[in-house]
């Protein structure tokens, strides 16, 4: 429960922290970090259980708990790949078109903010000429981004250029932020939750499997009773046998003391 717990406590600090620019690879790195040290051990588990079907391969407990764990483990490869990289943004820039409009640091623009689609607007707060980049921050926001300088449009064709032929308000594009960060929050809630769930339910059936196969090994061993028949006819039941019939009983020593008068010479 520990993983769930670190996931509710960077979601909350993600809300909070809406309205400030922030690098997004900061939250998921250590998420990611932990997701592949569980990867890890979810493999190695499964290498066990491919390894005891080779010799066991009509085994139905074996077979559902290779199910699971190979589950388990697509289940975290898709949260690991559906983190966003730092490196998205300048993607495919040896691909770019030849550019309509010469840009300058500080010209105003319209973009589009890789985390949910969407155009907003933005300044451009540097130029990388020899990767055809600029360094640009959204206007209001201050998330600051990346991008391929082809994917630039000049302040007013940007907004002429949406879907109704107005552009946003500041408060509107806020307001989309804010629903398309909390959709994202609680889709990856529930994805962990359920990852969670799987875990534990891959772990009991683990060690149900390891209980059955110590219990397996044990089958052979037979506890005898103190009070089994002995074998041999000079064998005594229950009396100085400590489990071991044929033994011998236990010899009695005297230990009563002698009188010192009855030793001195008369």
């Amino acid at each position: 429960m520990l993983l769930l717990g670190y996931v509710l406590f960077a979601i909350i600090a993600l809300f909070q922290l809406s309205f400030y620019p922030r690098p997004s690879f900061i939250v998921n790195f250590q998420m990611s970090e932990d997701l592949l040290k569980q990867l890890g051990s979810y493999k190695a588990q499964l290498q066990q259980v491919e390894a005891a079907l080779s010799t066991d391969p009509e085994n139905e407990d074996l077979l559902k708990l290779q199910k699971d764990l190979s589950e388990v483990i697509d289940l975290t490869k898709d949260l690991l790949t559906s983190q966003p990289s730092e490196g998205t943004a300048t993607a495919n820039r040896s691909d770019a078109a030849p550019l309509k409009h010469r840009w300058s640091v500080g010209d105003r623009c319209m973009t589009v903010w890789s985390q949910d689609g969407q155009v907003y607007e933005a300044e451009i707060e540097e130029i990388d000429g020899e990767n055809g980049t600029a360094a640009i921050t959204f206007s209001g926001y201050g998330n600051a981004e990346v991008v391929p300088l082809q994917n630039l449009k000049p302040a007013e064709e940007g907004k002429h250029s949406e879907d109704d032929g107005k552009s946003k308000s500041r408060k509107e594009q806020m307001a989309d932020q804010r629903e398309y960060k909390k959709k994202k929050a609680q889709k990856k809630v529930l994805r962990m939750k359920e990852l969670e769930q799987e875990r534990e339910d891959q772990k009991s059936k683990w060690q149900s499997f390891n209980n059955k196969a110590y219990n397996k090994n044990k089958k052979g061993q037979v506890k005898r009773s103190i009070f089994a028949s002995p074998e041999s006819v000079n064998g005594k039941v229950g009396v100085g046998t400590c489990g071991i019939a044929d033994k011998p009983m236990t010899t009695y020593h005297d230990t009563s003391k002698y009188n010192v008068r009855h030793l001195m010479p008369q």
